[in-house]
């Protein structure tokens, strides 16, 4: 039937949940699957008992007068919940509409606050011309590249901005951060921009950064300080920030950033050659990392 064409939730791999969950809703993909099958059994049970019917008839006119209030009673119990077969014609369109990522190739994943340069680096480090992936529950595109070296194929792609807040108030932006972070071979780029320019102050990006840094302590990880050209001599301060109740650790990151971060500017050229260097040399890591744990795996299986 058309509803075996649509996977049951619990078989989705957990990005490929992530999303239809960020997409349709928390538990609307399974209502809607849930009704429209209702539906069928009731057209079918309907049908059936007026062909059982028809099949009674003593004449042809009887015959054809109960096919026609057959007919009828199927068209109107249709009717009455038919609406759940548009929400699934629809939840179909939107699904095809998803973009695409190899959910096993190792991915550079590029973080930070909204608008520090994430997708200007992607621009960068992509072998070809990046793609923009748009997902339906926002008119942002996301970029996402190939990286191509030593004959190894990796993805790298931005991520929406991540800001200074709890997962309970994050939007659904955020979510799809945290649950390419979560659920995809990723190695990170943690982009920091300390010049003034993004919007979010030093101080909240490096509260986001610890945060997500313990987060995901797991991954394997590079920063990078975007904008180097537009750093002065004095760090930048927002009126929102206090720099007496900065800590030795925050006073260092706002001239800095974080220890053994790379400083490049795309507008001036600085710093990408080393940045390309660290990120295919992390790469390989991961790569290495994915072909261990798929040995460990297949031992493991076929122990038991």
């Amino acid at each position: 039937t058309y509803l075996e064409n649509f996977p049951k939730r619990s078989t989705l791999h957990p990005y490929e949940r992530s999303l239809v969950e960020l997409t349709l809703g928390d538990g609307n993909y399974e209502e809607v699957l849930g009704k429209v099958d209702t539906l069928r059994k009731k057209v079918v049970s309907v049908a059936k008992e007026h062909a059982s019917l028809c099949a009674k008839s003593v004449s042809k006119r009887e015959a054809e007068e109960r096919l026609t209030e057959g007919i009828k009673k199927v068209e109107e119990t249709f009717n009455q919940k038919g609406k759940a077969v548009d929400d699934l014609l629809n939840i179909a369109k939107t699904l095809r509409a998803m973009p695409v990522i190899d959910l096993e190739t190792p991915t550079l994943c590029l973080v930070g606050a909204p608008n520090v340069g994430k997708s200007s680096l992607v621009r960068v480090l992509s072998t070809g011309k990046p793609e923009i992936c748009n997902y339906p529950f926002t008119t942002r595109g996301i970029l996402m590249g190939h990286i191509v070296s030593n004959y190894q194929h990796f993805q790298v792609t931005d991520t929406p901005g991540l800001l200074r807040r709890c997962d309970e108030d994050r939007n659904n932006l955020e979510k799809l951060t945290l649950a390419v972070l979560a659920h995809l071979p990723t190695a990170i780029l943690y982009v920091h921009d300390l010049s003034g320019e993004c919007g979010t102050s030093p101080s909240d990006q490096f509260i986001i950064y610890k945060e997500i840094k313990e987060r995901f302590s797991d991954h394997l990880w590079l920063d990078v300080v975007s904008k180097c050209d537009l750093l002065r001599d004095s760090p930048v301060v927002f009126v929102t920030e206090d720099v007496d109740e900065d800590d030795n650790e925050l006073s260092k990151y706002r001239k800095l950033g974080p220890d053994g971060a790379i400083h490049v500017s795309v507008k001036n050229e600085v710093g990408l050659n080393e940045l390309k260097g660290r990120v295919h040399e992390m790469l390989s890591l991961q790569m290495a990392r994915i072909q261990a744990e798929k040995i460990n795996q297949e031992v493991g299986e076929v122990s038991i």
